[in-house]
Parts: C-alpha cells; structure tokens; sequence
C-alpha cells in the first residue's frame, strides 16, 4: 500500500507540474482521480447472508489525451474490496488487475485503429457502464466473473453521421494464464448506434477457451429513450457446441431509470440468469454455492436513488440503492458516494484566476 501511495502522489506530482508549464490553448491530458466510497449492510431474509462491507468503494484515475493523430486512453484501479489482488494479479488474464485499459488510437476518415489493453467488445448497456459508477449487488453473474478487460487491437468504422460504430476486435482470452503467452484469444464483431429513440449495442463473440474450442456469446442490449425515462433491455446467450445452443446459459436484464432535471436519477433494475453448464464459473462467485443442484436459476432486482448536489455538474453522485438476489437471500442497503475530481480544469482554472 505505501509503494501505491508514492507511485499515486508522483503521479500526480509530474501531471500537475506538467500542466502548470504548457499554454491553456496546448492539448494537454484530462487526468480524472474518482473516489468512491460505499456502507453497505445485509438484512438476511428466511435465513440469508447477514453482514456488512464497503460495496464497490474504490478508487480511480482517468487519462485522456492525444500527441498529433493519435489519442490514448488510461484508467487505473488503485483500490478495491481486496487490492492487494490488483497487484498480485497484474498480467494474468482470467483476473482483473491495477490497468482496466491502457489504448492507442489512429483516426483515419471514417476509420479507426486501437491497440492495447481494451474492454472486450461484448454487447448489453449493463457492460456498457463504468465500473465505477455501478452497483455491484445489482448486476449479473457474467459482469462479476469476467475477467474482460484484454490485450489486443481493433478496427472500427463510424458512418459520416456518427449514427453507427462498427468494431472488428482481437484479443487475449480471460480462459488464458498470460496474455498471448496462453495462445487463446477473443474475435469480436460489435454493432452500436443511436437512432432516434433507439440505441442498441449488439455483438457476436468467440472466445477461445482451449486450443482451437470457442464459447460463442451473442449479446444484444437494446436502450429505448421515452421523454424523461430510459428502459435498457439486454439478453446474452453463451454456449460451447450448437447442440441445445440457446439452452446452456443465457441470461435476460433490465432496467427503467427516469431523470428529473439532470438532478435527480430513481432507477428499477433486476435480472435473470439460466445456466445448465458452469462454462465461467459461476460457482466460485460470491452468493453462489458449489452445490450444482442450486446453479440453474438465478434472479436479483432492486432500485434506487442518485443525486447530484453541485450546481451544473454531475461530477459529485450521491447514491442509495437496495438489492436482493435468490442465492444470498438478503436485502443489500447500499449508501454512497462518488466524486469525479477533474484535475486538468482545477488546474486551468486556477490559471485563468
């Protein structure tokens, strides 16, 4: 933890004196510090878990920029439930580490090319969001398991219009040891876009998890815009063999959130999970037991609050959510806060003052 501290504080250090020495009309980086902290107790239901954690709090950094036609992208996870496994799990590809993504980007017309550490390009709006801003007691098995941020590269189109992205993308395998030193990858196709009141995200995915055998993952997240409300619907279908191909594990997502005037979010969410093989291990997941007579069925829901106190900024979330799920048997009272601390603008801004 004191390494981790040094290495934060030079961090920060190089940036800041780095920004006081460019002109205000330079590109310089968006470096982003987030904090998250998380109380959150268990009220056991009909003999469920009875107990006490920290949730998701975490903390992370955000770096943005772009030297002449390329652009990179860097986020950080320096803290978590247990950080000492960031670190002890750097470079293992079946285990999320310290670097979510580390990315190089080439923008040629309407073409784009990506290489680095990168979120695999699996469809769902549930994926879609930034893992700091999740609740964990309330996503889906698959979200907790995988280990999906890999190395690799990718190819993307954007239509003229910005209405349609389409990735091609290539990478290491989370069923791998070491990236690329385990030789099994990942081959994406990924469809996203925004049309009118419709924005689906859709993928295809093979991910090899032994020399030369696929899993096959079709994920399809749809997001339908109503005036003030949102309704997100994902389903994902995974299976090993075209033998019973929708019937080895899939599961069915959703949520409905409304907005009232960029102040206030109150959201409904829940899922359901089937699952006849243990293809990701499922059963090593927290609340799911090793007993296989209990794995086929799995459903959660909840619903909560967010708020955001600044004035004209949402960078400062204040939550609380309450979730339940069929395994553990108990109500999750979740009450937090998240802080998105843009040190690039503090600094600019301080200048023009």
């Amino acid at each position: 933890m004191k390494r981790l501290l040094v290495l934060l504080v030079a961090t920060l250090g190089y940036f800041y004196t780095y920004a006081q020495e460019v002109n205000e009309d330079s590109r310089i980086p968006d470096f982003v510090v987030t904090p998250r902290f998380d109380a959150n107790p268990y009220a056991p239901v009909k003999g469920g878990y009875k107990g006490f954690d920290f949730g998701n709090s975490s903390l992370y950094t955000f770096l943005d920029g772009s030297v002449g036609d390329f652009s990179y992208s860097l986020c950080n996870h320096w803290v978590a439930e247990d950080t000492p496994s960031l670190y002890k799990n750097a470079f293992i590809s079946s285990e999320c580490d310290f670097i979510d993504w580390l990315t190089l980007s080439y923008q040629v017309g309407q073409f784009g090319f990506t290489i680095g550490k990168d979120m695999l390009a699996i469809g769902t709006w549930e994926l879609d969001y930034y893992d700091v801003d999740i609740h964990s007691n309330l996503v889906s098995p698959f979200w907790h398991k995988v280990a999906i941020y890999q190395w690799g590269g990718e190819v993307n189109y954007t239509t003229k219009d910005e209405s349609t992205w389409l990735r091609f993308q290539f990478g290491t395998s989370p069923f791998g040891e070491r990236p690329f030193a385990s030789k099994l990858f990942v081959y994406s196709l990924y469809w996203s876009g925004e049309y009118g009141c419709y924005a689906p995200i859709w993928s295809a995915n093979f991910v090899e998890y032994e020399r030369g055998r696929f899993a096959s993952i079709i994920a399809l997240g749809n997001a339908f815009s109503v005036g003030d409300f949102t309704i997100e619907v994902d389903y994902m279908n995974r299976a090993t063999s075209l033998k019973r191909f929708f019937n080895q594990e899939w599961s069915v997502g959703g949520q409905v959130l409304y907005n009232y005037r960029d102040k206030v979010e109150a959201f409904v969410k829940g899922g359901y999970e089937s699952y006849n093989t243990d293809l990701f291990g499922y059963e090593d997941e927290l609340f799911i037991p090793t007993d296989h007579s209990l794995l086929p069925r799995y459903w959660y829901a909840g619903g909560g609050v967010h708020y955001f106190p600044l004035r004209e900024s949402r960078d400062l979330r204040l939550h609380a959510v309450a979730a339940y799920n069929s395994f553990a048997k108990s109500v999750s009272l979740t009450f937090g806060a998240t802080y998105h601390f843009n040190l690039t603008k503090t600094i600019l801004n301080k200048r023009k003052k």
